[in-house]
């Protein structure tokens, strides 16, 4: 009877032992999702400078998804013009012409885009100066619905960076979302 009960003893203390490891796999995954800040990003309207990702750059052009091979910021001095431009197709040379660009392109007509938070929460808000577009192999796709928040994190001579989440109103949902680093080009 005392092995029997030595027995349950043991049984009983290696259960709980190895419960307990469970319990704290599940909990340390939960916390690494967390901490990673791991969370379904999806195209929607209203967006906030809050729901922006901070996960790189990516995006889905025309109803696939893209990766940039180059993001540079424009800085127009005659029309005073900012514009970023995320390129799937890298310039021969650092702020080059970009032959047969494709990817996303935001604007803002005759003024600067400066570091701080700007959002334009709703398909249907008017952006103002602001404009953007994007370009599929040879064809200027843009739209008159579309949202953004973009968040200017810092700027200095030569690298811009920040996040950006900018939705397009288009049949195929197209998007860009995340964080960058942009050249800077004066024109």
């Amino acid at each position: 009877m005392t092995k029997t009960i030595l027995l349950f003893i043991f049984l009983f203390c290696l259960s709980v032992f190895v419960g307990c490891g469970k319990k704290t796999d599940d909990n340390q995954n939960k916390t690494d999702k967390k901490e990673t800040g791991e969370h379904k990003f999806e195209w929607k309207d209203g967006i906030t400078a809050a729901d922006i990702p901070d996960f790189p750059v990516k995006g889905n052009l025309n109803g696939k998804e893209v990766t940039f091979q180059y993001i540079n910021f424009e800085k127009w001095r005659g029309p005073n013009d900012n514009v970023i431009n995320f390129s799937l197709v890298k310039p021969q040379q650092q702020c080059g012409f970009i032959d047969g660009f494709t990817g996303f392109t935001l604007i803002n007509k005759g003024n600067a885009i400066s570091q701080g938070e700007w959002v334009k929460s709703k398909f249907d808000e008017d952006p103002k100066t602001y404009q953007a577009f994007f370009k599929t192999e040879g064809a200027d796709k843009s739209s008159s619905t579309w949202s953004c928040a973009l968040s200017i994190e810092s700027i200095n001579d030569k690298m811009v960076k920040g996040k950006i989440a900018l939705f397009f109103n288009d049949d195929k949902k197209s998007w860009i979302a995340g964080k960058f680093e942009a050249a800077i080009c004066n024109n």
